[in-house]
């Protein structure tokens, strides 16, 4: 599927008359169902979301296809960061619920992050935990990832970014290297019903990563 994908991108690239300036060039559905976006850098991505209103004329929305949610057994609780505000208008596509186990993992810049596991909590609190695997030759101290929780139905419930790698200060043990292959600790997220989550649907995107030499 992946040399598909590259035979596309290169023929939406190179049959443009004019300079592109976004960053998508082309759509392709797939013989699976699935909708990828090409992008002009030669990437690609899946299109999960689009509008619960306006499915029908409202320009879908990507988040990455590739990847794994990962973390780390680190020394220090990974911090989570407030939760972004979130319209109830998005939900995902038919067929991304479809193929919802290739929206659990995420990967950049040589990090795999996957979706290991979810428990609750006696506050109804939702716990998940996260596998990260690195092939890069740098050394993260942090990754940040965007998790976004779906409904059964598809709407989406919300999304937070959390520190789901985060090393302990002038401690080299600690940080991710090549090779290496962590579980993070729990992530505590509120405010997610449980009888609407049975199926847990989510996506995974990575966000800001930090490395030292």
């Amino acid at each position: 599927m992946y040399k598909t994908l590259m035979a596309y991108a290169c023929i939406a690239l190179f049959s443009l008359a004019t300079p592109v300036y976004a960053d998508e060039v082309a759509r392709v559905t797939l013989e699976n169902g699935a909708t990828v976006k090409l992008n002009d850098d030669f990437t690609w991505e899946y299109v999960i979301l689009e509008s619960q209103t306006k499915a029908d004329t409202a320009a879908p929305v990507t988040l990455p296809a590739t990847a794994a949610a990962v973390a780390v057994n680190e020394k220090a609780t990974p911090a989570v960061t407030p939760t972004t505000p979130v319209a109830n208008s998005e939900a995902l596509t038919s067929s991304a619920i479809a193929q919802s186990a290739l929206l659990k993992s995420t990967a950049k810049s040589g990090v795999k992050v996957s979706f290991l596991d979810s428990q609750w909590d006696d506050d109804g609190r939702l716990g998940l935990t996260f596998e990260l695997s690195s092939n890069s030759s740098e050394h993260y101290v942090m990754i940040e990832l965007e998790v976004s929780l779906f409904a059964d139905s598809g709407a989406l419930i919300k999304r937070e970014t959390v520190k789901v790698w985060q090393a302990v200060f002038r401690m080299p043990d600690t940080y991710l290297r090549k090779g290496q292959t962590r579980e993070s600790r729990v992530l505590w997220i509120e405010g997610i019903d449980k009888a609407q989550w049975t199926k847990q649907l989510m996506s995974l995107k990575m966000k800001e990563m930090d490395s030292r030499m």
